[in-house]
């Protein structure tokens, strides 16, 4: 098998588990603690997130691709980046008990907020960037997996009802340092047992190289789980759980974008290096299995929003329906961006990605800031969205200055076929949604198959 296709294919079946696993945590977290709880964990998770990305800061996405490049310095990068990652890790924490004592909320919600900080430290010992970069991807789904698993478990076994909410991030945490651990050991019996390092020269040059990629993250970070907190400050705690569920079910199908970036950050910057001339092919590709794999996806959670909320959710999160259908399309316009900004990427244009990605991100706080005082969840939905679109124009156009995609007509077969999903829905939607969601993927399915859509070929990207 490709090594490509392999590590898709373990990326893959990783990030349905895990998907999936984080997807029965939500449902099930939104059922025991209601819409105010539910709305108070996605509040306290996201500022979480901050922290985590904060512990980030574009040092995981260099030490991919530096750990692609050359493997006979991967011990000396591992320990540099641990070492920068805990120091960051304890001011960001610092940070996030700070804003817990000071913000407006009642004083079960601060409590959530310190005890969720628990977890940025727990993820600065994951080592799943490296596994990456060396493209041993069967680790990173372990590591992910387990992680998944474990807090699973614990939310179910522990996590009964409201007033045991504040166990919900001690469990991440636990769940999270297990999964560490386990990692770590397989990292020492390859490359010897992983240190904090505290070489000045290696600080500084990666701190130079990595701060554009880290300030674009924290962008992005920021304006994905900015309309759950925007909510919770600004509004109501019912309305931050309703778009906490709108985005959980979204978010489930980023899985996609997981593998994408596990598998084509590696490979493009090899590419760059080693083989200028196959990149048209190797982004000409990514871009159609991109629209294969979304269009259907997109097309039918927009046309069955309504039961899929009430199967997962219940029918008290009804009205997360509508943005649903809004949310739904910041998957493919996500896979696009991450195709063209990782490209800028494996090139070195690390600023020109973040000028675009703070160019987006700041038209998304706008609109999120405007919309959401006056027209509440659906407006932090479409803010998402319009940043997301806007982010991808401006990566596109450097993009396409860098590499044009080869593209062929099989980019019409997965359009038709698109076609094909909406006339079954919208035909079969109302008798037996469960039927009609069925029927549209044979469709979709054959006329992929019968198109040449897409190969087995296409499943590794391109050959190696």
């Amino acid at each position: 098998m490709k090594r490509a296709t392999k590590n898709a294919a373990f990326l893959l079946i990783g990030e349905v588990v895990t998907r999936l696993l984080g997807f029965l945590v939500s449902a099930l977290l939104a059922r025991r603690l209601g819409i105010d709880g539910f709305g108070q964990v996605g509040f306290a998770f996201s500022v979480m997130s901050y922290g985590v990305i904060v512990t980030k800061f574009g040092l995981l996405t260099v030490g991919i691709r530096e750990a692609a490049r050359d493997r006979t310095r991967i011990p000396h990068l591992v320990s540099n980046v641990l070492s920068l990652r805990l120091l960051l890790s304890l001011a960001a924490t610092a940070a996030i008990v700070c804003f817990a004592l000071l913000v407006r909320k009642d004083q079960g919600v601060r409590l959530l907020l310190i005890l969720f900080s628990t977890g940025v430290v727990a993820q600065t010992f994951m080592l799943e960037w490296l596994f990456t970069g060396i493209e041993r991807t069967e680790f990173v789904a372990l590591g992910h997996v387990l992680t998944n698993a474990l807090y699973f478990v614990l939310v179910a076994l522990l996590v009964r009802g409201p007033h045991q909410i504040l166990l919900v991030p001690l469990a991440l945490a636990a769940a999270t340092i297990v999964a560490a651990l386990v990692l770590a050991a397989r990292y020492a019996a390859e490359f010897g047992m992983p240190r904090p390092g505290f070489d000045r020269d290696a600080w500084k040059q990666l701190a130079m190289t990595s701060w554009p990629v880290g300030v674009a993250s924290v962008l992005t970070q920021i304006y994905v789980n900015f309309g759950i907190i925007a909510l919770a400050l600004l509004r109501t705690d019912k309305e931050a759980g309703l778009f906490t569920a709108a985005q959980r079910l979204v978010f489930f199908l980023l899985m996609l974008d997981r593998v994408f970036q596990a598998v084509f950050l590696p490979m493009v910057s090899r590419y760059y290096k080693s083989a200028p001339d196959r990149l048209p092919g190797l982004v000409g590709t990514a871009v159609r299995v991109i629209i294969v794999l979304t269009l259907p996806l997109c097309i039918g959670l927009s046309l069955l929003a309504r039961p899929a909320v009430i199967v997962v959710f219940g029918n008290n999160y009804l009205e997360a329906a509508v943005p649903v259908v809004v949310l739904v399309w910041f998957l493919p316009l996500s896979l696009l961006t991450t195709l063209a900004g990782y490209t800028l990427l494996a090139s070195g244009q690390e600023r020109r990605f973040c000028l675009n990605t703070g160019v987006g991100v700041a038209l998304a706080l706008a609109l999120s800031v405007a919309g959401i005082v006056v027209w509440g969840v659906t407006a932090a939905a479409v803010a998402l969205v319009i940043g997301e679109a806007c982010m991808l124009i401006l990566m596109g156009r450097d993009f396409l200055r860098l590499c044009r995609p080869q593209l062929d007509r099989r980019m019409f077969v997965p359009l038709l076929g698109g076609l094909g999903v909406a006339a079954v829905l919208v035909l079969l939607r109302n008798w037996n949604w469960m039927v009609a969601a069925a029927a549209s993927a044979v469709i979709y399915l054959a006329v992929l198959l019968l198109g040449r859509g897409i190969g087995r070929e296409d499943l590794g990207l391109a050959e190696q």
